[in-house]
């Protein structure tokens, strides 16, 4: 039985693939903190794994995980690693055109970092105009987060940069021990007369855009959230929902998402 890992075949089997043509799952993350207990390689760990385990259920393939991301919020705190966003843009539209050169007209990018949706719109919008193949893109992490209300009488305070749902994910996926003393998360209530609540910066309780560090709302922890609250069992779940969605979605993706056929000199 052929793999649904990409990287795990060779260019004769991707080339036979194509006269199928799958869905190519393309799993985007980051590498930054999150918070004490959490590595900091967690979004891009569950966006490959992710993309693996549906290819597999589906019958897609799975591209290898593009790891780093914009994370120049957190490019100050130990561990963090940050591609400019011009960098970023280019990246997943070359990536997106080696797919379609390759013969292959469906794409679903697992978005698992926030700060990267623009560039990856901007690469979506521009393979359309040029090829006539439409890129669908989600983020699992905010799908997770829908989720916690199942989990926990109030969701906004297990939800946080450093705890659930990413926490109890990684609880389940990497075993991801939390100390019994890890306490209740480190608290920011200002920075420079503006109020801080979580990841945003409010002014009356409205947001407000400052181009403020982590590593000055967050110094001790590098991110907020109860880490004590969750488990590998509700990261199960939570894992389990998210696959779920992720397969119904990838049966949604027509043939040819486009009315034009693939532009055939990009083969």
């Amino acid at each position: 039985m052929m793999s649904s890992v990409w990287a795990h075949l060779t260019w004769q089997q991707i080339r036979d693939a194509a006269a199928d043509n799958p869905v190519v799952i393309v799993p985007t993350a980051c590498v930054e903190t999150q918070g004490p207990w959490t590595p900091v390689g967690m979004e891009y760990i569950l966006a490959d794994r992710l993309a693996r385990d549906a290819a597999e259920r589906t019958g897609s393939l799975a591209l290898p995980a593009l790891p780093f991301g914009n994370s120049d919020s957190f490019m100050n705190i130990p561990g963090t690693i940050f591609v400019r966003p011009e960098i970023l843009s280019g990246l997943y539209y070359d990536v997106f055109r080696s797919v379609v050169r390759a013969g292959f007209g469906r794409i679903l990018c697992l978005s698992y970092h926030i700060p990267n949706q623009p560039y990856i719109e901007r690469a979506a919008r521009l393979l359309r105009e040029e090829a006539r193949v439409v890129v669908t893109w989600m983020n699992p992490g905010a799908l997770a987060a829908t989720f916690l209300k199942e989990f926990f009488p109030d969701p906004a305070a297990a939800r946080g940069h450093g705890a659930e749902p990413g926490l109890s994910l990684m609880r389940y996926a990497l075993e991801v021990a939390v100390p019994e003393d890890a306490g209740s998360g480190e608290t920011s209530a200002a920075y420079r007369g503006l109020d801080v609540q979580g990841a945003a910066v409010t002014f009356r309780g409205f947001p407000v855009g400052v181009p403020v560090g982590w590593e000055e709302l967050y110094p001790r922890t590098g991110g907020f959230g109860n880490p004590t609250l969750g488990s590998a069992e509700i990261g199960q779940a939570l894992y389990e929902r998210v696959l779920d969605y992720i397969c119904a979605l990838i049966g949604t993706i027509p043939a040819q998402a486009d009315a034009e056929p693939v532009d055939t000199a990009l083969r």
